[in-house]
Protein backbone atom coordinates (compact mmCIF):
# COMPACT_ATOMS: atom_id res chain seq x y z
CA UNK A 1 0.00 0.00 0.00
CA UNK A 2 1.28 3.27 -0.91
CA UNK A 3 0.72 6.37 1.02
CA UNK A 4 0.56 9.86 -0.55
CA UNK A 5 3.24 12.56 1.14
CA UNK A 6 0.93 13.54 4.36
CA UNK A 7 0.54 17.55 4.70
CA UNK A 8 2.77 18.49 7.57
CA UNK A 9 1.10 20.10 10.88
CA UNK A 10 1.68 23.89 10.66
CA UNK A 11 0.54 26.17 13.66
CA UNK A 12 -0.25 29.18 11.00
CA UNK A 13 -2.69 26.94 9.60
CA UNK A 14 -5.04 26.99 12.81
CA UNK A 15 -6.14 29.90 15.29
CA UNK A 16 -4.22 32.06 17.12
CA UNK A 17 -5.35 30.65 19.89
CA UNK A 18 -3.73 27.14 19.04
CA UNK A 19 -0.87 28.16 17.46
CA UNK A 20 1.15 26.86 20.46
CA UNK A 21 -0.64 23.57 20.76
CA UNK A 22 -0.36 23.14 16.98
CA UNK A 23 3.48 23.87 16.75
CA UNK A 24 4.21 21.46 19.91
CA UNK A 25 2.06 18.70 17.71
CA UNK A 26 3.76 19.35 14.48
CA UNK A 27 7.29 18.94 16.15
CA UNK A 28 6.30 15.36 17.38
CA UNK A 29 4.12 14.34 14.32
CA UNK A 30 5.88 15.78 11.50
CA UNK A 31 8.55 13.53 11.74
CA UNK A 32 6.94 10.44 12.60
CA UNK A 33 4.49 11.09 9.72
CA UNK A 34 7.13 11.63 7.23
CA UNK A 35 8.82 8.38 8.37
CA UNK A 36 5.78 6.11 7.87
CA UNK A 37 5.21 7.91 4.11
CA UNK A 38 9.17 6.48 3.55
CA UNK A 39 8.42 3.15 4.93
CA UNK A 40 5.82 2.61 2.89
CA UNK A 41 7.07 3.96 -0.31
CA UNK A 42 9.68 1.16 0.11
CA UNK A 43 12.84 3.52 1.19
CA UNK A 44 13.63 1.36 4.12
CA UNK A 45 16.92 -0.53 4.96
CA UNK A 46 17.96 -3.79 6.38
CA UNK A 47 17.93 -1.90 9.83
CA UNK A 48 14.09 -0.72 9.70
CA UNK A 49 13.18 -4.22 7.45
CA UNK A 50 12.14 -6.97 9.45
CA UNK A 51 14.83 -9.19 8.03
CA UNK A 52 18.54 -9.74 9.51
CA UNK A 53 21.72 -11.37 7.86
CA UNK A 54 23.13 -14.13 9.24
CA UNK A 55 26.36 -16.20 8.15
CA UNK A 56 27.29 -19.80 8.94
CA UNK A 57 29.47 -22.64 7.90
CA UNK A 58 27.60 -26.03 6.50
CA UNK A 59 28.63 -29.21 4.63
CA UNK A 60 25.97 -31.09 2.99
CA UNK A 61 25.47 -34.35 1.72
CA UNK A 62 24.98 -36.20 -2.30
CA UNK A 63 21.00 -35.48 -1.19
CA UNK A 64 21.81 -32.17 0.30
CA UNK A 65 21.08 -32.87 4.33
CA UNK A 66 23.61 -31.67 6.13
CA UNK A 67 26.33 -33.70 7.42
CA UNK A 68 26.35 -32.46 10.84
CA UNK A 69 23.06 -34.15 12.60
CA UNK A 70 20.50 -32.42 13.11
CA UNK A 71 22.00 -28.60 12.24
CA UNK A 72 20.06 -25.90 14.29
CA UNK A 73 20.14 -22.22 13.52
CA UNK A 74 19.63 -19.35 16.00
CA UNK A 75 17.63 -17.09 13.94
CA UNK A 76 17.68 -14.37 16.94
CA UNK A 77 13.79 -13.55 16.02
CA UNK A 78 10.80 -15.56 16.74
CA UNK A 79 8.20 -16.28 13.55
CA UNK A 80 10.59 -16.18 10.77
CA UNK A 81 8.89 -16.72 7.48
CA UNK A 82 11.82 -17.39 5.47
CA UNK A 83 14.83 -18.16 4.40
CA UNK A 84 16.89 -16.64 1.23
CA UNK A 85 20.69 -17.88 0.45
CA UNK A 86 22.42 -15.09 -0.85
CA UNK A 87 25.65 -15.99 -1.05
CA UNK A 88 27.62 -19.08 -1.00
CA UNK A 89 31.31 -19.22 -0.48
CA UNK A 90 33.22 -22.82 -1.46
CA UNK A 91 35.50 -22.92 1.46
CA UNK A 92 36.63 -26.27 0.42
CA UNK A 93 37.64 -25.93 -3.12
CA UNK A 94 36.72 -22.27 -4.56
CA UNK A 95 37.22 -23.52 -7.93
CA UNK A 96 34.07 -25.01 -7.15
CA UNK A 97 30.80 -23.33 -8.04
CA UNK A 98 27.16 -24.22 -6.85
CA UNK A 99 25.13 -26.20 -9.43
CA UNK A 100 21.82 -24.25 -8.48
CA UNK A 101 20.77 -21.02 -6.66
CA UNK A 102 20.51 -22.75 -2.52
CA UNK A 103 17.20 -23.24 -1.12
CA UNK A 104 17.06 -24.44 2.45
CA UNK A 105 14.26 -26.53 3.95
CA UNK A 106 13.40 -25.46 7.41
CA UNK A 107 11.03 -26.45 10.32
CA UNK A 108 11.38 -24.09 13.35
CA UNK A 109 12.08 -25.45 16.89
CA UNK A 110 12.07 -23.35 19.75
CA UNK A 111 11.66 -19.75 19.96
CA UNK A 112 14.41 -18.36 18.22
CA UNK A 113 15.42 -21.97 15.75
CA UNK A 114 14.95 -23.45 12.59
CA UNK A 115 16.28 -26.67 11.82
CA UNK A 116 17.75 -27.03 8.74
CA UNK A 117 16.43 -30.13 6.83
CA UNK A 118 17.82 -29.87 3.18
CA UNK A 119 20.34 -27.35 0.75
CA UNK A 120 19.72 -27.47 -2.72
CA UNK A 121 22.35 -26.74 -4.97
CA UNK A 122 25.61 -27.20 -2.81
CA UNK A 123 28.53 -29.64 -3.88
CA UNK A 124 28.47 -32.78 -1.65
CA UNK A 125 30.93 -32.96 1.26
CA UNK A 126 31.99 -29.53 0.22
CA UNK A 127 32.21 -27.15 3.02
CA UNK A 128 30.23 -23.73 2.23
CA UNK A 129 29.75 -20.61 4.38
CA UNK A 130 26.06 -19.28 3.94
CA UNK A 131 25.02 -15.88 3.93
CA UNK A 132 21.28 -15.83 4.43
CA UNK A 133 18.26 -13.32 5.32
CA UNK A 134 16.05 -14.74 7.72
CA UNK A 135 12.58 -12.86 6.84
CA UNK A 136 9.96 -12.95 10.14
CA UNK A 137 6.70 -11.31 10.88
CA UNK A 138 7.11 -8.61 12.91
CA UNK A 139 3.19 -7.73 14.29
CA UNK A 140 2.32 -4.87 16.48
CA UNK A 141 -0.47 -6.36 18.40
Amino acid sequence: MKLNNTRQIRAEDFEDDYTQLTSQLGTILNPFMQEVVELSDSRIDFENKVETLKSFDITVNSNGIPTQSSFKLSTDKTNIRGIQVIRAINLTNSSSYITSAPFITWNPIGSTFVEVKHITGLLADNKYKLTIITYWYYSFF
